[in-house]
């Protein structure tokens, strides 16, 4: 008997398919599950109808095609041929330890083919392997069929060759390594291009955190390596890995329950599965159990699970949404017609038909035995089941029949030519001539791995890579909800091919990707149109990168961006440049817009309008002043100064429009000039008024006459004060030229470019102390000056323009240099400090002008030389003053009084008041305040002998005065006359300031001659007080 059995200690008996022939070809498949602790013995446990039945079965249909010569393929390369091809087929119970007892039970016989010609007749040859599924087996089988050296003492015994083997359905990476592997081959691509389309599939669906559970053994453990490998240079995470044992069912119990409870996978949607069918049915079987998993996890699988019906029978609601790769699925129409005809009682070649046909439909045949799988089946088997609709049971090719009648034809293919090649010249009638042995393997790998073509039953070239690989398109797969009938099926949503012709190695039909949610509450399914995330930290807002926490890249914390940084990429900030800020996404630098002040912010209005304002007052007074000035209340104003104070009004008027329009080199210079002179005119003209003031009523106590009274003299006073600043702002220019410059803030967090003149603060706080230093002086003046003669009210408007000045100045410090909080900061400054300079010298105008102003064009009866005469007021003197000194009162008020009425001098204006006492406050003033024109100095007879009046001189010359003052002469006649008047009135030559207490008076001319009582004395008076 053909193979004798070999049996390892402890080792269950087995099954296994012989089929004669001139040349064996092995084959392994998982017909069983591996043995498990469950049921407490190493023997094989519930059958795999897909992976297992359909697989077997697909060998067999193949070895029928060939012997059979029915495809095209095989009739063109076998119709000389007449070797037939048998099989020796082995359940590996997908477990290395079986694969391994059962390859040395199939390859012992083999041995004698390194024998001489009389050995080997015994036993036929097997000259290849198909097998087997998983990696694991696959590599244990490589090593059984390894070189053997079999040293005996016969030396009619050859060296053997190692065996080809070749796998459907094996793609570890290890198996690659041809230094161990060798021999092995594949028509299937290697677990490198699956962790290639898994990584592309996760990219595409923008995940970035997923967890790993994988299968112990070479298949999980090797792909999970390559996959990590992938992940190298991807910015996609592994959450955790976790280990499944197909032999522990705790395992997967475990695992589930760490899945769900560990806090790493709190955001972890996508679950990685490197596991075969066996391990995925038990994490399905494990995700079922309880409500609160459902939908909680997207399970990406690979050709493990591909799209097998086994692992999501009766668990199909754990695999909603699921993703699965499989190599292309190429259906044979052929093996379909094949497979749905096979019955038990048709079908006795296969020993474990039986068995699938009892699980597939649920019933047990009579004359089987029962098993912990059957025991609950209560119906009867027959052939006719499959008939039955009720009985029917869906039936789907097996992804990976077409690579096993690939395999076959492969291998067959290339031994046909290893035979055609050594029986070249052989003359041998038998299907194989002596001259094939002994046989060489290697021969054959070299073969094999050279070949290509097209089968034509599947439609798909086959062809081998230099390593022995398979090359193909990965089709990829998703577990929906299929409506309207509410099914759960596979559907193809994309392909992911190895090929970089196309430059886009994934193709993904979104109109095919569907997402399920499931709703606890109602416990059904929804459609959604949100695809799911799977991450570890939530995606960083514009402006901000990521600060990884640990080693992983994918799990982060998000920091902002300094300020004034954007983002340019996930983890790098860079700073923008002064002129620019970021957008609003922080993605990008961009100019800032320049801001400045000018006529079209409403802010500016009330400055520009305010300015002109009082532009056209100035300039309708200065127009009003040129009209009437030869009248008195014109003349009696100082021209002059009125003049130069009204240019410096205009002046500072001016000033708001440079501070106003867009800062250039133009306006900063004009802003230069105009802000610290034309205050400084206003100031200095005032301050010179003041100051004149102040010497004239404070010179009581003086003889000299008082200096510098004419208008020459106060207008050069009034250009000295303004040459200190306009020296120092033409120093200021010559040191610093006027420029523009960008100042850069920030505020609120936000950069602001504002133009502005370029400024020094020294020279800024320089002129401003001298304007303040003015403004005080002139308020100085304007109080010591308050109590004079009520006439002379001109220094109480001073002194009302100097409180108001000094109040605006005030509260224009705080205002200008307390609002930078404010996002308008530099423009309430400009507008203010226009504003000021307009509101002073808008109140200069109003307290200085406005009076003069109305009496020359509302009230121009007071603007007459009668209202400008010399006058004296007396009141009645009580106390220690004698008669006669009443009775001088009486006669100078009788006298001039007189002669007010007989004669009115000509340009000159005087007065005189008589007062009680010192503390009246008033005085007899004779000056030059009230005149501004040139003027002769008249005689007047004051008191003569008889009381009688004599004839006022008239004007004798009109001479330039400087003083600005025209005297009236004062005359005396009759020694006899004074003494009548006044016994005491002084009119010798020694000094008058000793013998009178009361009369003051400067004399000046020729001297007073005690004796003659018939000549005058003249008296020019520039002050006379009588208290």
């Amino acid at each position: 008997m053909y193979p004798p059995k070999f049996l390892a200690a402890h080792s269950p008996s087995y099954e296994y398919i012989y089929i004669p022939g001139d040349i064996l070809l092995g084959g392994f498949f998982p017909i069983h599950q591996p043995p498990s602790n469950e049921f407490g013995s190493m023997q094989c446990t519930a059958i795999k109808r897909e992976r297992g039945i359909q697989r077997l079965e697909a060998m067999l249909f193949a070895l029928d095609v060939v012997n059979r010569r029915t495809s095209q393929l095989m009739s063109s390369l076998l119709a000389h041929s007449k070797i037939r091809f048998g099989a020796i087929i082995y359940d590996s119970c997908d477990y290395e330890a079986y694969a391994i007892e059962r390859a040395l039970n199939m390859i012992l016989p083999s041995i004698n083919q390194c024998s001489s010609m009389d050995k080997r007749k015994q036993s036929p040859l097997v000259a290849g392997v198909i097998g087997s599924a998983s990696s694991i087996v696959s590599m244990a089988i490589a090593d059984i069929l390894r070189e053997y050296d079999f040293n005996t003492v016969d030396t009619s015994i050859y060296f053997c060759e190692q065996i080809p083997q070749i796998s459907y359905a094996s793609t570890s990476t290890e198996l690659s390594e041809k230094l161990r592997f060798q021999f092995f081959s594949r028509v299937v691509p290697p677990d490198t291009y699956q962790a290639e389309a898994v990584v592309s599939i996760i990219q595409f669906l923008n995940w970035t955190y997923v967890a790993v559970i994988k299968e112990t053994g070479s298949y999980g453990e090797r792909l999970t390596d390559d996959f990590k490998a992938k992940l190298k240079k991807k910015t996609i995470c592994i959450a955790g890995e976790l280990s499944v044992n197909i032999k522990d069912s705790n395992s997967y119990v475990r695992v589930i329950k760490e899945l769900y409870e560990d806090e790493r996978y709190r955001f972890v949607m996508g679950v990685v599965v490197f596991a075969q069918e066996d391990s995925v049915r038990q994490i399905l079987n494990q995700t079922s159990s309880k409500s609160k998993f459902n939908g909680r996890w997207i399970f990406l699988g690979t050709d493990g699970w591909g799209k097998k019906w086994y692992p999501v029978e009766n668990f199909g609601r754990a695999a909603i949404n699921a993703i699965t790769i499989a190599p292309k699925l190429y259906l044979i129409s052929e093996f379909d017609e094949y497979f749905k005809n096979l019955t038990p009682s048709r079908n006795t070649r296969n020993p474990w038909f039986v068995e699938y046909w009892e699980e597939t439909y649920k019933c047990k045949f009579e004359h089987t035995s029962k098993t912990i799988f059957n025991q609950n089946y209560t119906r009867l088997c027959s052939d006719p089941d499959s008939a039955y609709e009720n009985f029917a049971v869906p039936y789907f090719q097996e992804g990976y029949v077409h690579y096993v009648v690939d395999a076959v034809f492969s291998l067959v293919i290339a031994i046909q030519k290893l035979i055609d090649e050594k029986c070249l010249n052989s003359s041998t009638i038998q299907p194989i001539c002596n001259e094939f042995y002994p046989f060489d393997g290697t021969r054959l790998l070299t073969i094999l791995r050279n070949i290509s073509f097209r089968n034509d039953l599947s439609r798909r070239n086959v062809k081998f890579t230099e390593s022995g690989d398979g090359i193909e398109v990965y089709e990829i797969f998703q577990y929906q909800i299929v409506h309207p009938t509410e099914r759960l099926d596979y559907v193809t949503i994309g392909e992911y091919s190895d090929s970089d012709a196309t430059n886009e190695r994934i193709r993904i039909d979104l109109q095919k990707l569907k997402w399920f949610q499931y709703n606890q509450q109602y416990s059904t399914w929804s459609e959604t149109n949100f695809t799911p995330r799977s991450f570890c930290s939530e995606p960083c807002r514009s402006g901000e990168i990521r600060t990884s926490t640990d080693s992983q890249q994918c799990c982060w914390t998000c920091r902002t961006c300094d300020i004034f940084q954007i983002a340019v990429n996930e983890t790098t900030c860079i700073s923008c440049s002064e002129k620019e800020a970021p957008n609003t996404n922080f993605t990008q630098c961009i100019p800032i817009d320049i801001e400045y002040l000018s006529i079209e912010n409403s802010i500016a209005l009330p400055a520009l309008v305010l300015s002109s304002i009082g532009l056209l007052m100035a300039i309708y007074t200065i127009a009003v002043f040129m009209r009437f000035s030869h009248t008195p209340i014109i003349k009696a104003s100082s021209r002059e100064l009125s003049f130069f104070l009204l240019s410096g009004i205009c002046a500072c008027h001016l000033c708001a429009w440079p501070l106003i329009l867009k800062p250039n080199i133009l306006t900063c210079f004009f802003i230069r000039i105009g802000v610290s002179l034309s205050l400084t005119i206003c100031l200095a003209a005032l301050l010179t008024k003041t100051n004149r003031l102040a010497r004239i009523f404070n010179n009581k106590q003086r003889i000299a006459q008082i200096s510098c009274l004419s208008p020459r003299s106060q207008l050069g006073i009034c250009t000295g004060i303004v040459s200190v600043q306009l020296i120092g702002v033409l120093l200021w220019i010559l040191i610093s030229p006027p420029s523009v410059k960008l100042k850069s803030e920030v505020k609120h967090n936000q950069r602001r470019l504002i133009l502005v003149c370029q400024t020094d603060n020294e020279y800024i706080a320089g002129s401003l102390i001298y304007n303040m230093l003015l403004v005080i002086s002139c308020t100085l003046y304007a109080i010591k000056t308050r109590h004079i003669p009520e006439n002379f009210n001109e220094a109480k408007h001073i002194g009302f323009a100097m409180y108001s000045i000094c109040i605006i100045w005030l509260a224009f410090i705080p205002i200008f240099f307390g609002l930078r909080s404010s996002d308008n900061w530099f423009r309430i400054q400009f507008v203010t400090l226009a504003i000021c300079l307009s509101l002073s010298a808008t109140i200069i105008l109003i307290c200085l002008f406005a009076p003069k102003l109305h009496i020359v064009l509302f009230n121009p009866s007071k603007n007459n030389p009668d209202k400008f005469k010399p006058r004296l007021s007396t009141k009645q003197i009580s106390g220690r003053y004698s008669n006669e000194k009443n009775n001088l009162g009486s006669c100078l008020t009788r006298t001039i009084s007189d002669n007010q009425q007989r004669f009115t001098p000509i340009d000159c204006t005087t007065e005189v008041t008589f007062c009680n006492s010192k503390l009246d406050d008033c005085a007899l003033n004779i000056n030059d305040e009230m005149t501004q024109t040139d003027a002769s100095y008249g005689k007047h007879s004051l008191i003569n002998n008889t009381l009688k009046h004599s004839e006022r001189q008239r004007q004798e010359n009109l001479l330039s005065s400087q003083d600005a003052e025209i005297m009236d002469l004062l005359s005396t006649t009759q020694q006899r006359s004074m003494n009548i008047c006044s016994s005491n009135l002084p009119v010798s030559n020694e000094n008058p300031w000793k013998k009178m207490g009361h009369v003051r008076y400067k004399s000046e001319g020729q001297e007073v001659k005690d004796t003659n009582s018939s000549s005058y004395h003249d008296i020019y008076a520039q002050h006379i007080s009588f208290v």
